[in-house]
């Protein structure tokens, strides 16, 4: 394509940015006889919900990677314990980058030169040798790693798996059923969650009473009466304590590792049993869970599939293509985008608001651990979820596999998150980390990083469709819900 290719061409929307929000709007759009341009500054598809082979992970943390947004990433090369105090490299904004051209051959010795910069203080120059090692075994599986920025799973009836359906684009995407859901505190054991009525009725560690109300909150939950008797100043938390007579691990269980609550009092009791409502109804849908996970990468794979069928109802697509400026047109018909092709025209542009020059990071942080484990430690051919609680926070952990396709056969991979910024989570997720790894097995490549929420200094350009970063949510619901408020308005 010629450099002022695009010069001057009109469209209905222009789309910057291929995360999954924004390709679900592209490809609804273009679905609706809407002419689309759909851009993305990266390489890559996927945006903040990209997917990556190890090697391609380091290369978004040295290059790729919005500094304003992940201001840094700490990177554990090797086996053993981890704690706050060693990582092998800290990739922060204030480093330069290695030498893109080096022309050493070796993949581990070249990504180990990218990454000399990044060296931390605590980490002795002659340990390189080791560390060029370590990677290289692991570089010796690198395609059979899919490793993801802000990895989700789908609901069996959620929004996301009804728009797959709708759309057609099942043909394009396989989904693995979510086997297990553990719940684990700094002081127990890490506990399966028995959430099926098979489940509860074979379970050895509850009482016949706690069986009884677990029971009474499966049946009861499903009926919408329920709701409405819920007092609009209830917690969820007093809802299940003072309705269902939970209390201790059993409450525990339906708080954190069904409704997904990430503190105890914030979530209304409406709102607490709508979620636990949808995790019931999920079930037996496609299996005994509820919950799927996505083969490849899920954000990922998810929002190219529906940049695929944006492209087969018309829509026009760059890669690698810089954004110099959004403005309004001076006949206020639209807007005007200056692209590295040309000026184009659009009567909508939907964006991610770190296209934009003079955007900022807000106070909304989700905090992330991504590690490789030397040993499938909760099975080798599963998919499990799994929430660390602890007085301070929760943790959301999702456990991948050779089942996904995530990790070789042997291995796995395990991510981590919580809401806030890293410099206050770390203690945190690493803690969860070494109890997810117990005694059985190690981390032979971890990072940690933290996504922060964009907004524009000033939005001097009313009428742009805002999207945002990946949230703290262990589902795709939020994403979804987002996409489809941006085309209905538009529309």
């Amino acid at each position: 394509m010629s450099q002022n290719a695009l010069d001057s061409e009109e469209f209905d929307a222009v789309v910057l940015g291929t995360g999954l929000i924004e390709s679900i709007v592209a490809s609804e759009l273009a679905a609706a006889d809407k002419k689309v341009l759909h851009i993305d500054r990266n390489p890559y598809y996927g945006g903040s919900f990209a997917c990556f082979t190890l090697s391609a992970f380091i290369e978004w943390a040295v290059q790729h990677r919005d500094q304003r947004q992940t201001p840094s990433v700490d990177i554990f090369v090797g086996s053993g314990s981890i704690d706050t105090e060693s990582p092998t490299f800290v990739v922060d904004h204030t480093s330069k980058l290695g030498d893109a051209n080096n022309a050493t051959s070796d993949a581990a010795e070249r990504l180990v030169e990218r990454l000399s910069p990044y060296l931390a203080d605590a980490q002795q120059p002659s340990e390189r040798i080791s560390v060029t090692e370590q990677l290289a075994k692991l570089l010796s599986n690198d395609r059979k790693y899919a490793i993801e920025l802000a990895p989700k799973v789908a609901y069996c009836r959620g929004k996301l798996v009804d728009l797959v359906i709708n759309t057609g684009i099942g043909d394009h995407v396989q989904f693995k059923g979510v086997e297990h859901n553990y719940i684990a505190r700094d002081d127990d054991a890490i506990e399966r969650v028995p959430d099926s009525k098979g489940d509860i009725f074979a379970s050895d560690s509850l009482s016949l009473i706690e069986k009884r109300k677990l029971m009474k909150l499966m049946t009861s939950i499903d009926d919408d009466k329920l709701t409405e008797e819920c007092a609009d100043d209830m917690s969820f938390a007093q809802f299940l304590e003072t309705r269902f007579k939970l209390s201790g691990k059993l409450l525990d269980s339906v708080l954190y590792a069904v409704a997904r609550v990430e503190k105890r009092d914030e979530l209304s009791a409406r709102a607490g049993c709508a979620r636990v409502q949808k995790y019931v109804r999920s079930i037996g849908r496609y299996g005994r869970m509820a919950y799927l996970c996505a083969m490849y990468g899920g954000g990922s794979e998810i929002a190219q599939s529906f940049c695929r069928l944006c492209a087969v109802s018309g829509g026009t697509y760059i890669l690698s293509e810089r954004v110099g400026s959004v403005e309004k047109r001076d006949d206020d018909t639209g807007y005007a985008v200056q692209l590295s092709h040309g000026r184009v025209f659009a009567k909508h542009v939907v964006l991610d608001p770190s296209y934009l020059p003079d955007s900022e990071p807000t106070d909304c942080a989700v905090s992330r651990a991504v590690c490789i484990l030397d040993n499938p430690v909760l099975g080798d051919d599963t998919t499990a979820i799994l929430s660390y609680v602890v007085d301070v926070g929760v943790v959301s952990v999702l456990y991948t596999t050779q089942a996904t396709l995530a990790a070789p056969s042997g291995q796995s991979v395990v991510y981590l998150w919580t809401s806030g910024r890293l410099s206050d989570t770390r203690a945190l997720l690493l803690s969860a980390l070494n109890k997810v790894c117990g005694s059985l097995a190690r981390p032979l490549f971890t990072a940690l990083f933290e996504t922060r929420d964009m907004k524009p200094v000033q939005d001097a350009l009313p009428g742009l469709c805002y999207t945002a970063a990946p949230d703290s949510t262990l589902d795709f619901d939020s994403a979804v819900d987002r996409a489809l408020e941006i085309v209905a308005d538009i529309a």
